[in-house]
């Protein structure tokens, strides 16, 4: 059985404007405002930066889309209709063998983004302090790691977006929601929607396979790009 849908994807435009997403979403930044640091200056953009590592996880545990989807169901994660969609699209891989990888947690402010910024210059300030891309499968193993995520966070996955069966591109997010519970949802992956400073990514430290690379070009693309 597939693990049950919600509403899945949360572009802050939409959300802001239904009464209790907006709650839930004040409740979330209210929680990342708090951080230390999260207004500070930002990392030194265009020098390789040393990061605390927030997670280590093993890729390659489930092989392909239904085990996962299983191993959702079976955990009681409630999947959102976007999340649901391009879990199974040509676009979204998944890896055959087992991996490690390193992920760090990072505020779009501890990325120098002080007010707002398009998601493509978060990918590019990231990249230009070495971090990388993650694996869209990330999104999935770590949602099923991250057991212990408190009430009212929500974190994105730093992802290259794939599109719904609308042609929207979309990317991972992990949330704590009350009354539903642990939450994997579709957000809002166009290279142009506008990030707050308070939204926090889940980014990969590289390693020695190649990951969804952050090269010259962090391959942010446009509505009209993905497939």
């Amino acid at each position: 059985m597939r693990a049950s849908k919600i509403i899945g994807s949360i572009p802050l435009a939409i959300i802001t404007a239904m009464p209790v997403f907006a709650l839930l979403l004040r409740a979330a930044l209210a929680q990342h405002e708090s951080m230390p640091g999260a207004r500070s200056g930002g990392l030194n953009v265009g020098k390789p930066a040393h990061f605390q590592i927030w997670r280590t996880i093993t890729l390659g545990a489930y092989e392909g889309v239904d085990a996962y989807r299983r191993a959702l169901d079976l955990a009681g994660i409630k999947i959102g209709e976007a999340a649901d969609e391009i879990l199974g699209r040509p676009a979204f891989p998944y890896g055959g063998t087992k991996k490690d990888l390193k992920l760090v947690l990072l505020s779009a402010a501890d990325l120098g983004v002080e007010a707002e910024s398009s998601l493509a210059d978060v990918y590019t300030r990231a990249r230009q302090v070495g971090l990388e891309l993650c694996p869209a499968e990330v999104g999935l193993q770590l949602r099923l790691d991250y057991r212990n995520q408190p009430p009212g966070e929500a974190l994105h996955i730093a992802m290259r977006p794939v599109a719904t069966y609308r042609g929207a591109p979309a990317v991972l997010a992990l949330a704590n929601f009350a009354p539903t519970g642990l939450l994997l949802i579709g957000s809002d992956g166009r290279s142009e929607f506008m990030v707050p400073s308070t939204l926090r990514f889940v980014f990969a430290l590289p390693s020695d396979g190649r990951l969804e690379a952050m090269r010259d070009d962090p391959q942010i693309v446009s509505t009209s790009d993905v497939q």
